[in-house]
């Protein structure tokens, strides 16, 4: 039963994170569907899914967006996920975790620590940070779909309003996402066998993007910021352990 359910709540924890409650929980869906099968056949799985919840997301938060916060990460996501594709047959699982969740706890701490002792302005990022953090987020995105916290952190420090972070979430990740879709598609990560697992687990998308959506719009700014602050945390702790 825990085998047949984790994957369920795998795919309804990508709708939750893609509607923006839970930024940081959205990790936890690769580990999830990949206990009930290969971890090489999970990351096929999921990115379809993630791909549909995406345009789901974007749909629903239209042109709230803002191309000034993405438009660097962008490009530098294109140089990630050609690096991705050619570590991903030979990179460690176990190894790969432990360093996306190091580097996840420390930009979080730091992150912490800057809003709570450092200057109110927003951080105004140079071009070459965006284009940095791009090619961090589409390296890990491409390895185990686990760029969540990188992007949450990088656009959080902006300052943005709570829509737009969203929306700008959803915006890079689509693109992020559907750019995978090719070298995926040929390296045999995504076939019949995968999409047939997708047909069984799309249910959970849509509820989990609407109850996402639902409960947007019933927290506050703040307690909003402090909810992501708290599963980036939990999460980057759950890949060290």
């Amino acid at each position: 039963m825990k085998e047949t359910l984790a994957p369920f709540l795998g795919a309804f924890l990508i709708g939750l994170s893609k509607a923006g409650l839970a930024t940081g929980l959205g990790m936890l869906t690769t580990p999830l569907v990949a206990s009930a099968m290969p971890a090489r056949a999970a990351i096929g799985v999921v990115l379809p899914l993630l791909c549909l919840a995406d345009l789901m997301t974007i749909l629903l938060y239209w042109k709230k967006w803002s191309v000034a916060l993405v438009r660097w990460p962008l490009l530098g996501t294109v140089i990630g996920i050609l690096i991705g594709m050619l570590f991903v047959g030979s990179v460690s699982e176990r190894g790969l975790r432990v360093a996306i969740g190091t580097t996840g706890l420390a930009m979080t701490l730091l992150l912490l620590i800057r809003t709570r002792f450092g200057p109110k302005e927003a951080y105004a990022p140079a071009w070459w940070h965006g284009l940095l953090v791009g090619v961090a987020a589409g390296f890990s995105s491409t390895i185990s779909h686990a760029a969540g916290p990188i992007m949450a952190i990088y656009f959080l420090a902006q300052k943005p309003d709570k829509l737009t972070f969203i929306a700008s979430t959803a915006l890079f990740f689509t693109v992020n996402n559907l750019l995978k879709v090719p070298p995926y598609v040929a390296a045999d990560l995504i076939n019949q066998a995968t999409l047939e697992v997708d047909l069984r687990l799309l249910p959970a998308i849509p509820i989990g993007v609407a109850a996402g959506w639902l409960l947007n719009r019933l927290i506050p700014q703040g307690a909003f910021d402090g909810i992501v602050y708290a599963l980036l945390l939990l999460t980057s702790l759950q890949l060290l352990l």
